[in-house]
């Protein structure tokens, strides 16, 4: 699961429990003040006085008492009512010779219940923000926001003539053939294509800047040293590869079954998985210098994101 799928997915559940908790609070709410009464004291007293009390739980508070229960008579079914301080004494004197079981609390449980049911929303909302704030500042989390503003798209071009007795070198790896590309370097056409198309996205310049035909260093260098180098510089610039498409023109060799080594290799060199890296393969139709199997050709088409 990606980033974006995972904060629609705990988005989901959080508004799911919020609209859970509020229709709760809504029931139980609904619930209590069908199933409990509020008898004024006369009355309370005339219920006393009957024998109709099953049970009283008085929650002291510093000024008056709050007295909670359940009656005999009708079954099921509650009261609550609030008395002054000074009459808590002879009241629970009276109810004890009725036989009433009377507990005393000094914290009424069911307020912090109603305090936390209140404060719920306001501590998911303030998590969730939370959340997304340390997302979006680690590194595998990028703000789609700033994806669609950073979005960069470079293309890259190459050709090399094919002469006997050289190796042919695409995408990294050595294929079986009678000729190979006349180069400075190894005359990997895919490779040259791709560090330009990635130079260019993030306006790097070109491979010919970063690796001149005229420095003796680079002759007969790999093209995959090329690759790592580009990648350290987008690194520097806080870009990342997000896809790359490429199309290598030749008449020969057939390159389908080796493009899952080219792209192993060149994702390696990249630091990529392998699954961002498209590669197909074109002749010329006999045209030209490509199609004459004169020369070797490559485009390909690089797309980066900030991060």
């Amino acid at each position: 699961m990606n980033s974006s799928s995972f904060a629609k997915t705990l988005l989901f559940w959080i508004s799911f429990l919020f609209v859970g908790v509020l229709l709760w609070r809504l029931v139980s709410a609904n619930h209590i003040q069908t199933n409990e009464d509020q008898p004024s004291y006369s009355e309370f007293m005339a219920k006393v006085e009957a024998g109709d009390l099953k049970e009283v739980t008085m929650y002291l508070s510093p000024n008056s008492y709050d007295l909670q229960g359940e009656y005999v008579r009708p079954a099921n079914r509650g009261f609550h009512l609030t008395i002054p301080k000074e009459a808590a004494p002879a009241l629970m004197e009276q109810l004890r010779k009725k036989g009433v079981l009377v507990r005393v609390k000094e914290i009424r449980s069911s307020d912090w219940t109603l305090i936390l049911l209140n404060a719920a929303p306001l501590i998911l909302l303030v998590g969730f923000c939370l959340f997304l704030m340390r997302r979006m500042q680690s590194s595998g989390w990028r703000n789609p926001w700033r994806q669609s503003q950073g979005v960069r798209t470079g293309i890259g071009y190459d050709l090399h003539r094919l002469a006997e007795g050289r190796k042919l070198i695409v995408g990294g790896i050595e294929l079986p053939f009678d000729k190979g590309p006349v180069g400075h370097s190894d005359g990997d056409v895919l490779a040259h294509a791709l560090c330009d198309a990635l130079l260019g996205a993030a306006g790097l310049g070109d491979i010919g800047t970063h690796f001149p035909d005229t420095d003796p260093k680079w002759k007969g260098a790999n093209s995959l040293l090329f690759l790592e180098h580009a990648k350290k510089l987008l690194d520097e610039k806080h870009f990342a590869i997000e896809h790359v498409d490429a199309v290598v023109i030749t008449e020969k060799p057939k390159l389908g079954p080796h493009f899952p080594k080219m792209r192993e290799a060149l994702a390696k060199a990249l630091g990529i998985p392998a699954d961002k890296i498209h590669l197909k393969a074109k002749t010329n139709e006999g045209v030209d210098a490509i199609g004459r199997g004169e020369a070797i050709a490559a485009h390909v088409v690089a797309t980066l994101v900030s991060r």
